[in-house]
């Protein structure tokens, strides 16, 4: 998974490290703060339009339910008030009864119309109340008229259609002169059949439309509203000549429908949203969306922009500090702001700065001191040089004479000259500067072997190197000078038998040298001043004194290992000088090494 996950990132990776600071921040303030706010905002923003679309559906629903309870409220009283016509005996009596003469008829009507009828009706906002009846000695008045009249009229066609059952009837009466009535017209008939008898009577609850109307607009919502019967518009608070309702469309699921059924009228109420969501959101929620405009569109980038100037301000910084590619140079930052990784890296600058002004110190004294070295072994080698006299034909001539004892039988002289051959070739083969103490070893062996033939039984020796050590690379010529001092300085002086011991061992963290012999020894003066003279030697004062084969051997083990060698002398006198070099590991190489 890792691995496949850096496989995605490698690509982008390569792309962002191409880009400056101020594209990067772009990616980031677009990707982690423009793209999560367009998503948060736009989920913030539609249940914000939800809530507004579900507040004006909610809204809608109740206009609706009032016109509902409206029209529910119109037909229950019409439906009280033809209850209470419908079980009225007095009204059926005198609606069947056969009148002989107008006077007849008159005598009964006014009566019962008055007491019955008249106060039945009495505060009701009704267009007429009509009892049609069957009964051809009834005179056509206001309230009582002859069914005849009425076989061939919209809504005696409906009510018969209805098998004679209550009736909600609706339309617009296209017979009526205009004059003569208003043609919308908004019935409630039920047949008087309490009663039973042979004569039909139907009584028809006209309502004034223009009353209605007025009740209507009263209502008012906010919102268009349509109440249809059908096809045909009841009601229109648009316009109110509309009769037609094919030629609009209500078919929007953004519009409220409520259905009243009653007496076999499907009665339609038609709320319709014309209202503009967004804009109405937007209205009724602008400081709460000025407000999230401002902390997510505005502030964001104000303060990434204040970030991105923290950091490029001293990036930039950082840069003019590193100076350019003509001037390569470096300046400390002298003002470094803050504790963030930034400040933190121009710290690590400005120490670097330091180190680097250090490390060329160091450098320069370095090449100085190497400098010095190399002179002082080109000065060695042209005293070499100039000490040489054909080097070739010296040896040549040692051969010769090697050679010529051998023919004799005087090995003993032979096996000198060899010895000498060995010491000389050592001591003028300038080509290597270090040699190893194997090597140094076979000089000092070669060396004693020659001194024995000199001091006879009076010179012992004894060479102890650990296996470990051989390897090691010194300065040549270094470790037999040591042993040279100890034969003449030592042994030669002394009438009786001495030692030389060589020992070369390793101790915890550095190589030691041991030179001891058993001669005659220094006094603590001389010993104090030999070191001395160890600690103050250089190529200057090799120049001016003679015997210096000592401090030209401890100089150049201090060149070659910057300092880091010391030198113990323990001295006696009568008893012997023991001459211990102690080199640091770390300053020393091996032949493998140094191939």
């Amino acid at each position: 998974m890792k691995k496949l996950l850096k496989k995605i990132v490698k690509p982008f990776d390569k792309v962002l490290n191409n880009m400056k600071f101020r594209h990067k921040f772009f990616v980031l303030y677009f990707l982690c703060v423009i793209v999560p706010l367009v998503i948060t905002d736009s989920i913030i923003l539609k249940a914000v339009f939800d809530q507004e679309r579900d507040s004006v559906k909610y809204d809608m629903e109740y206009v609706a339910r009032i016109y509902q309870n409206y029209f529910e409220n119109l037909i229950s009283n019409d439906k009280t008030l033809a209850n209470s016509i419908y079980m009225n005996k007095q009204i059926n009596e005198m609606l069947v009864k056969q009148y002989k003469d107008t006077g007849d008829y008159y005598e009964v009507y006014y009566p019962l119309i008055k007491d019955s009828l008249l106060d039945s009706t009495l505060g009701l906002t009704r267009n007429s109340i009509v009892i049609y009846v069957d009964n051809e000695t009834v005179y056509n008045g206001e309230f009582i008229r002859r069914l005849s009249g009425e076989y061939t009229s919209r809504w005696y066609t409906d009510f018969n259609e209805r098998e004679g059952k209550d009736l909600i009837d609706a339309y617009y009466d296209d017979s009526l002169k205009p004059n003569q009535a208003n043609k919308r017209r908004f019935l409630y008939i039920k047949r008087l059949d309490y009663y039973q008898s042979d004569i039909a009577k139907i009584l028809v609850i006209a309502h004034d439309t223009a009353s209605l109307t007025s009740d209507l607009k009263r209502i008012d919502g906010g919102y268009p509203v349509y109440i249809l019967s059908g096809d045909y518009v009841i009601y229109s608070s648009e316009d109110n000549s509309l009769i037609d309702a094919t030629k609009l469309d209500l078919s929007s699921k953004r519009n409220v429908k409520k259905r009243l059924n009653a007496n076999g009228a499907e009665i339609d109420i038609v709320i319709v949203n014309n209202t503009p969501i967004i804009a109405s959101a937007i209205k009724k929620n602008l400081g709460i969306l000025l407000m999230l405009l401002l902390i997510t569109m505005i502030i964001p980038p104000l303060i990434l922009k204040t970030i991105e100037n923290s950091i490029v301000k001293r990036i930039r910084k950082l840069e003019t500090a590193f100076g350019n590619e003509y001037t390569n140079t470096f300046k400390a930052i002298s003002e470094v702001e803050g504790n963030d990784e930034i400040a933190f890296l121009m710290k690590k600058y400005n120490r670097m700065v330091d180190i680097t002004n250090e490390l060329v110190t160091t450098v320069y004294k370095d090449k100085i001191k190497e400098q010095e070295s190399d002179i002082a072994r080109q000065k060695a080698e042209l005293l070499a040089l100039q000490s040489q006299i054909n080097p070739h034909f010296m040896f040549n001539a040692l051969e010769s004479i090697r050679m010529h004892s051998l023919l004799k039988g005087e090995t003993e002289t032979a096996s000198m000259v060899d010895k000498l051959a060995v010491m000389e070739r050592q001591n003028v083969d300038w080509g290597k500067d270090f040699v190893t103490i194997k090597k140094e070893i076979e000089s000092i062996e070669a060396y004693l072997a020659l001194q024995s033939y000199r001091f006879g039984d009076r010179l012992s020796f004894n060479i102890d190197i650990e296996k470990d050590c051989e390897d090691y690379l010194v300065p040549k010529l270094t470790i037999v000078t040591f042993v040279e001092n100890a034969c003449v300085h030592g042994i030669e002086s002394k009438a009786t038998q001495g030692w030389i011991f060589v020992r070369v061992y390793k101790g915890k963290e550095a190589l030691f040298i041991e030179i001891e012999d058993t001669g005659e020894g220094m006094s603590d003066e001389k010993v104090a001043q030999m070191q001395k003279d160890i600690a103050d030697a250089s190529i200057e004062t090799i120049k001016t004194k003679k015997h210096v084969g000592i401090l030209n051997a401890c100089l150049r083990l201090k060149m070659v290992t910057d300092h880091a060698v010391t030198f113990d002398i323990e001295s006696e006198v009568g008893i012997g000088l023991s001459f211990i070099i102690k080199i640091p590991f770390e300053k020393l190489k091996k032949a493998e090494d140094d191939e």
